[in-house]
């Protein structure tokens, strides 16, 4: 029954079932989707009170439950992926199937490539389910054509996992849907405007009291069968002209295209109720949601889904029983449902096991008691990481010890202590009895159980104005103004993608949707949700690139015109795009909130550096102590390299016998075995790799560093004193510091040495300060700052960068000399650099340096940002932007 194309069809369709709503208790109607049954019953409700009919997707007709018979059960789809990798693994012979399979399957390959097949062969299967048809039948279908032979070693190949399913009690779902073609559809049927009804619906529905309702005129007889499915040789020509009234836009990508949205709806002053709003395209449906959110419409993606937790926390499962370290134990930490096996405090055990990973390069519990043995600052806490590792490791032996179906319902009781997680025990209870026939590891269980588990759909929120429909939902929507996003091609048509088992050619063969089917289809729509507005307005937009900036066509359907409109449409659809950005100036839609604290009374003699180079940064390191981690690092960072370093030699100045060492023999020797027992204490015998290889270096580091310390001692300079800490006041803050190293001559000279592991030597003076000429531009917080200023030894004038030299001789008594020991990368960038010229005049100048640092900071000056510094830990906060354009007023002065 042919109901027009002069108004949208879903009025038309209301409008000849309410004149049969006597009859509506007897009836299914079918709809496309789900969401246009949704309409089509707010629609009936709205018209006023009736029995609804039973409103049904085409999917309705091929369920399978009537075919099952009573000594077995239908299997459930990971039942025949399960059966698929047993007939795999069990195939000796591969020259048998030598046709499909050139290669043969697992040789070289690793443990579980089976499963990948296994859901591929799967995939194949619900592909032509669609038509009804098994593989065996397919072979029977293809045995006259070239690929006949493939086919038939394809049908031995399911032949076996169908017996194998016989032999479990259980039937596939292609075998099922054979039989059901058998039985007969009761009742009456209506199929309302769906244009694209499965082949094995067809079969089933011949012969059935079925009316059709197609939303088109009836001089469209021609190019409709009699289910309302368009003809593709009579649509494959077809021209389709642009709307009479509206747009066809061209936007550079989908945002853009989202906003271009906004704007006609706007300016046509289209109220929510007339209007239909549509997107071929994912990606620019989420941008719509977004778009008309930020112009305070709530529109709702019915097809956006959300993220399944029961398969979140599966995943992080599986990551922890396959490998028990500690990024494993965090990830799985970062789930609510962990509470349940490792009890409360998430947030402290998570920062607990990624601070012991940033600071101690530890990968499991083994390694966190010898690094917890070593620091006596972060005992509390790398224990506190060993007892959450010890409850996930107790669980993980109980799960692995049991079987995988009462261990996995065992702890889903705990986890999933709200039983949201219904799929997983639906799903165990299912695969009870194939679980029993079959020994599998956990790990396999796990990755066939999260297959199955869908995404949930997300809930529409409270008082939407619109909802975003896809291509198909649009037959179905009555706005007046249509607004339909994402018409470019391979979103309209859509396309099979590429299949390595069903080429369009076999498709078509075998009675599955082509290309030339949905082709056709889609022209279908075209034309009847534009020509259903003719008495409103139609919008159509597309863009020129995906999000990610890949080049994007236009629909061809839009390039369906007669020669002489086809150079403008050209014009129109590949005319270049102005960006989006272009032409307007950046600003942040946000800016981190940079949190209020009251500034420190203690400072390192390293800290002061960080004010000198920009207060800002300085404010969110040592006022905030906010840094960034390395807790995913597999070999030691600068920062490790130069403790594991720093504390060799330290042992080594400490031991009165071997720091008197004038020979490099010696000296190298202690050194060398001192660095296996420090590096055994962290890692015991087991070093990472990539460890091994840098361990390797600084023990070459250390064999040069013994050369030139052999001649410091051989020349009258003893090590006195190591790891000096002190603590002065200085204006009402505490300057705090650590001396690498003090030395003393046998003519009472003195002086402080700080151990560098840079890769080359460099002048320590150079490190401190930098020279200033007439073009220097100091940093705005430096400007007109006398106290940064100093003249060097020849008179030029220079400015602070660094104090840390000078203050540790301002706070060591007696001290003549200062400088830089440098274990560098090769050997001649090993040696002591020293201060040449250093005075009290100089330590003066640091200090009054010092206290005017102390006094900003007292004062809570921490503004403004430095344009630029050498090393910029909170780069990442600056997204690619000056820090200062991403920092809200207010957290700094």
């Amino acid at each position: 029954m042919f109901l027009g194309w002069d108004e949208p069809l879903l009025e038309r369709v209301l409008e000849w079932l309410w004149e049969r709503r006597e009859e509506l208790p007897g009836m299914t109607v079918v709809v496309p989707t789900a969401q246009a049954g949704r309409r089509l019953r707010e629609g009936l409700a709205e018209r006023g009170g009736c029995l609804a009919p039973k409103v049904e997707t085409p999917g309705y007709f091929l369920r399978t439950e009537s075919c099952v018979s009573a000594d077995s059960q239908a299997a459930p789809p990971s039942a025949e992926v399960l059966a698929w990798v047993e007939v795999l693994e069990g195939v000796g012979d591969w020259s048998r199937f030598e046709t499909v399979f050139p290669i043969e399957p697992g040789k070289d390959e690793a443990t579980g490539w089976a499963l990948p097949l296994a859901r591929s062969l799967m995939d194949l299967e619900r592909a032509m389910q669609e038509a009804a048809v098994t593989l065996e039948g397919a072979a029977r279908r293809l045995e006259s054509s070239i690929e006949a032979e493939r086919w038939q070693e394809l049908a031995e190949l399911w032949r076996l996992k169908e017996s194998l399913l016989s032999d479990w009690k259980m039937a596939g779902r292609s075998r099922l849907l054979m039989s059901l073609l058998q039985e007969p559809v009761e009742g009456r049927i209506v199929l309302a405007g769906v244009p694209d009804l499965p082949e094995a619906v067809v079969r089933r529905l011949e012969g059935a009291d079925c009316t059709v309702l197609v939303g088109a005129p009836e001089s469209e007889v021609e190019g409709l069968d009699h289910f309302g499915r368009p003809i593709p040789d009579a649509w494959s020509e077809r021209e389709l002209p642009w709307p009479m009234k509206g747009d066809v836009c061209l936007a550079a990508d989908p945002r853009q295209q989202a906003e271009m949205a906004v704007e006609r709806v706007a300016r046509e002053q289209t109220e929510s109720s007339e209007l239909a709003l549509g997107s071929a395209d994912d990606e620019t449906a989420d941008e719509l949601v977004r778009a008309f959110g930020r112009q305070g419409w709530i529109v709702h993606n019915p097809a956006g889904a959300g993220v399944s937790p029961a398969r979140a926390w599966l995943s992080a499962w599986r990551g922890w029983i396959s490998k028990p370290a500690v990024g494993q134990a965090i990830d799985l930490l970062g789930h609510p449902g962990t509470v349940g096996i490792a009890g409360g405090m998430r947030a402290q055990r998570v920062t607990a096991l990624s601070k012991a990973r940033d600071r101690w390069l530890v990968r499991d519990r083994e390694d966190i008691v010898r690094a917890a043995a070593l620091s006596e600052r972060d005992r509390e806490s790398l224990e506190q990481a060993a007892e959450v590792l010890e409850k996930l490791e107790t669980s993980r032996s109980l799960f692995l010890r049991r079987p995988f179906g009462p261990a996995m319902s065992d702890l889903l009781g705990r986890v999933d202590r709200e039983g949201a997680w219904q799929e997983v025990g639906t799903w165990l209870s299912d695969m009870e009895g194939a679980m029993s026939r079959t020994k599998r590891d956990s790990v396999f269980w796990l990755d066939l159980l999260m297959s199955e588990l869908t995404d949930p759909t997300k809930e529409a929120p409270e008082g939407r104005a619109v909802d975003v429909q896809g291509w198909l939902e649009l037959l179905h929507e009555p706005g007046g103004h249509l607004v339909v996003c994402g018409l470019n091609e391979g979103r309209v048509p859509s396309t099979a993608g590429s299949d390595a088992w069903l080429s369009d050619g076999v498709r078509q063969l075998l009675g599955l949707t082509t290309d030339a089917r949905r082709a056709a289809r889609d022209a279908y729509v075209f034309s009847a949700i534009t020509c259903s507005r003719s008495a409103g307005r139609v919008d159509l937009l597309l863009a020129k690139s995906s999000a990610d900036g890949d080049a994007l066509l236009p629909s061809r359907l839009l390039l369906a015109a007669p020669a002489e409109k086809l150079p403008e449409r050209v014009k129109t659809l590949f005319a270049e795009v102005e960006p989006p950005d272009a032409g307007m100036s950046w600003t942040p839609d946000w800016k981190w909130q940079v949190p209020v604290v009251e500034p420190p009374g203690r400072l390192s003699v390293t800290a002061f550096s960080d004010y000198l180079a920009c207060p800002v940064r300085f404010y969110l390191k040592h006022v905030v102590r906010m840094y960034e981690g390395e807790p995913e690092r597999v070999e030691w960072n600068a920062r490790d390299f130069g403790n594991i370093c720093h504390k060799v030699l330290e042992n080594w100045a400490n031991d009165e016998e071997a720091r008197d060492y004038s020979k490099s023999e010696a000296l190298e020797k202690w050194l060398l075995e001192d660095l296996d027992r420090v590096v055994a204490e962290r890692f015991g015998s087991e070093v990472p790799l990539a460890v091994r290889i840098q361990i390797e270096g600084l023990r070459q580091r250390l064999t040069w560093f013994a050369l030139k310390q052999a001649c410091e001692r051989a020349s009258g300079w003893r090590v006195i004193a190591a790891e000096e800490k002190f603590e002065r006041e200085m204006d009402g803050v505490t300057v705090v510091g650590t001396v690498d190293r003090i030395d003393v001559h046998e003519d009472g000279r003195k002086r402080v040495v700080d151990y560098k592991t840079f890769n080359e030597l460099k002048d320590v003076e150079k490190s401190h300060r930098l020279t200033v000429t007439a073009s220097t531009r100091l940093p705005a917080h430096l400007e007109g700052v006398d106290e940064v200023q100093v003249a060097n030894a020849k008179g030029k004038p220079t400015r602070w960068t660094n104090l840390q030299v000078p203050l540790y001789s301002w706070a060591i008594d007696d001290v003549t000399e200062a400088g830089y020991f440098v274990l560098g990368a090769s050997e001649n960038q090993v040696g002591l650099s020293l201060w040449n010229g250093f005075s009290a005049d100089d330590e003066e100048s640091a200090v009054a340096c010092a206290r005017w640092v102390i006094g900003q900071v007292k004062a809570g000056v921490f503004d403004p940002p430095a344009e630029k510094v050498l090393y910029d830990d909170f780069e990442v906060l600056g997204v690619g932007r000056p820090l200062g354009e991403l920092l809200a007023k207010g957290g700094v002065k």
